[in-house]
């Protein structure tokens, strides 16, 4: 299996020739490209031209999905991730750094568990976003705080339904409305596809992703090759 992946990510983009997808379904399965383009799969068709045995690795072994119900609960918990409320009290922390104490004690829940939780993340937004910035992701902090990791979560969300759909978790209509809620919910953030390359990138340092550098190339590709059906395309 090992061998394969390289030989695929050597080989390049990987595009589906027999059944392409065009159109908004083309739009639709973009938002799972960064996570395809890790995988090596197939940009641009609903099937990810992996095997049988690498989609169960990648559910089960990465995402603890073993039947329907966790198919479920995984996908709609990734696409709820950018509707929590209190994630805009750790950006006005971060800006208000003087006052940041004060800030996430009075507008966090009190709740010793939870405090700590939206703690650990403020920490990593501190420490994420000098580093992002460094790398040129965003043009400035205004487009990281409206995109967030919004591209990370609905990217994921995406691509996991689409290993899931072949696995047969998700039936034919539940599959097509999670890639057009992810891809709305995508929307909502980014206004680009650079912006949601960005913010993929973003949200996997964010959560302890390394090695970005991976996958900043991979974004470049994405956008930049000739072969890559995000070339040329601007507005999401």
């Amino acid at each position: 299996m090992i061998l394969l992946k390289l030989w695929r990510a050597l080989s390049g983009l990987r595009l589906n020739n027999k059944e392409p997808l065009n159109g908004q379904q083309l739009d639709y399965i973009l938002v799972s490209s960064m996570y395809a383009g890790q995988q090596s799969a197939y940009l641009n068709s609903y099937a990810t031209g992996l095997s049988k045995r690498e989609i169960t690795k990648i559910l089960q072994d990465y995402w603890g999905i073993y039947n329907i119900e966790n198919a479920k609960e995984t996908i709609e918990n990734l696409m709820e991730k950018n509707n929590d409320p209190y994630t805009s009290v750790l950006y006005e922390a971060f800006e208000n750094k003087e006052n940041y104490v004060e800030i996430l004690k009075s507008k966090l829940p009190d709740e010793e568990t939870i405090l700590d939780y939206y703690v650990q993340i403020y920490r990593a937004i501190s420490n994420i976003i000098p580093e992002v910035t460094a790398q040129g992701l965003f043009e400035n902090y205004s487009i990281l705080k409206e995109t967030k990791d919004a591209g990370w979560n609905y990217g994921r969300a995406s691509f996991i339904a689409r290993c899931c759909f072949e696995m047969g978790y998700l039936s034919d209509n539940e599959f097509k409305l999670y890639l057009e809620a992810s891809y709305k919910g995508l929307k909502n953030h980014c206004k680009t596809w650079k912006e949601y390359t960005s913010s993929y990138i973003y949200g996997r340092a964010l959560w302890g992703g390394s090695h970005n550098e991976g996958m900043i190339s991979i974004a470049n590709n994405l956008l930049t090759n000739n072969k890559s059906p995000l070339k040329g395309k601007n507005y999401i």
